[in-house]
């Protein structure tokens, strides 16, 4: 997916090029294990105010259904009209979470728990206006007996098949960015953190005006503990190489020592680069920077972040040089441009900088990446 910009067209590498790696997991280990269940809407309620099943805002935004969408819902009900499935999640702690229906779930809950009347109903004319107190007993009876049919994803499917299956599902008028299913998936100190670092001046300053509407900024972050902890045996596809790190590290945040690096090699590109730093030549006059590249992200901060920070400062001219002939190099410009998750364009585009740096006398100890 590509997004227009103050700057232009920004370049998304994890996208369709990335999705179409396959995902590395073993035949015995694909498993995809669900339990459905039918149940009544008293039931639903009484499990969110129990806090078993938990209606996670975040995954699906927030409740946009108007009075008259909820109305209906409630009329179908009423006159047993089948709704779509629900699916859920479950957590380690054995609860809940609602990943695709949040809005018929909530609208159920705020109902029988009298937040609004009807609305625009067409059969039952005759309920128009009506809170569910002020239904007959015989007809809050009916409503709350009925069932929706919920499928639960077990804690026991292998966790990148649950995101997978969390993907597909999110396909809503307003779809989630990967970072934005990760925020909600992931939750946890990691989580936290990588957001928090979002409002670091340090890191908002090297990104060249490039906007966070998506979590973009966290993704970035999360690009570069992933990759830099176990650099040597990258493998796509990234996304799953990503979900992996929060999903092993979901209660911890980095070490200081990784935090620090993270912060020097930051103020290190800014100092060098500016915000021109991940932004390629801009293909139009009239526009300050060109497009925000996260390919040339790796190329650059990860090398830096092995290097001798306090040399490359001092040669930061040959460095901007070494930057900028790079850009202008056709196999280079290859591994930031297309199929950037690709084991030999990871390599190609982070040891190009890794061994420009060696060669004007700066040591980079950055991990070789093996190619069979």
């Amino acid at each position: 997916m590509q997004e227009e910009t103050l700057f232009g067209e920004d370049i998304d590498d994890e996208d369709v090029d990335d999705q179409l790696d396959p995902l590395e997991i073993s035949q015995a280990e694909r498993r995809l294990v669900t339990q459905p269940y039918d149940l009544s809407l008293a039931t639903l309620v009484d499990d969110i105010e129990r806090d078993r099943l938990l209606l996670n805002i975040e995954y699906q935004r927030k409740y946009v259904w108007d009075r008259a969408k909820a109305s209906r819902l409630i009329e179908s009900f009423l006159i047993n009209i089948p709704v779509p499935v629900c699916y859920f999640a479950e957590n380690e702690d054995g609860t809940y979470e609602v990943i695709d229906g949040l809005q018929r779930i909530t609208t159920i809950k705020m109902f029988l728990k009298d937040k609004f009347p009807l609305r625009g109903v067409s059969v039952l004319t005759e309920l128009e206006g009506l809170h569910f107190s002020e239904m007959s007993p015989k007809d809050q009876r009916r409503l709350q007996n009925r069932t929706v049919r919920c499928i639960v994803i077990t804690e026991d499917s292998h966790p990148d098949i649950k995101f997978d299956v969390f993907e597909r599902l999110n396909t809503g008028s307003a779809r989630l960015a990967h970072q934005e299913l990760r925020n909600c998936i992931y939750r946890g100190e990691l989580n936290t953190f990588l957001k928090s670092l979002a409002e670091e001046n340090y890191f908002k300053n090297i990104l060249g005006g490039l906007r966070n509407q998506r979590m973009e900024y966290a993704e970035l972050a999360l690009r570069f503990f992933a990759l830099r902890s176990d650099f040597e045996s990258y493998r796509p596809p990234l996304r799953q190489l990503l979900n992996t790190y929060m999903r092993d590290h979901q209660k911890e945040q980095p070490s200081t020592a990784d935090i620090l690096i993270f912060k020097e090699t930051c103020k290190t590109v800014s100092r060098i680069f500016g915000e021109e730093a991940f932004r390629l030549p801009s293909k139009s006059s009239g526009k300050q920077l060109g497009a925000f590249n996260k390919a040339l992200f790796d190329a650059i901060m990860l090398p830096l972040s092995f290097a001798d920070r306090a040399k490359v400062i001092q040669k930061d001219d040959a460095v901007r040089k070494l930057r900028n002939n790079l850009i202008e190099n056709e196999e280079f410009s290859t591994a930031i441009g297309r199929a950037t998750a690709d084991k030999s364009r990871m390599k190609t585009r982070t040891h190009a900088f890794s061994d420009g740096l060696k060669k004007i006398g700066i040591e980079c100890a950055l991990p070789q990446i093996p190619i069979k």
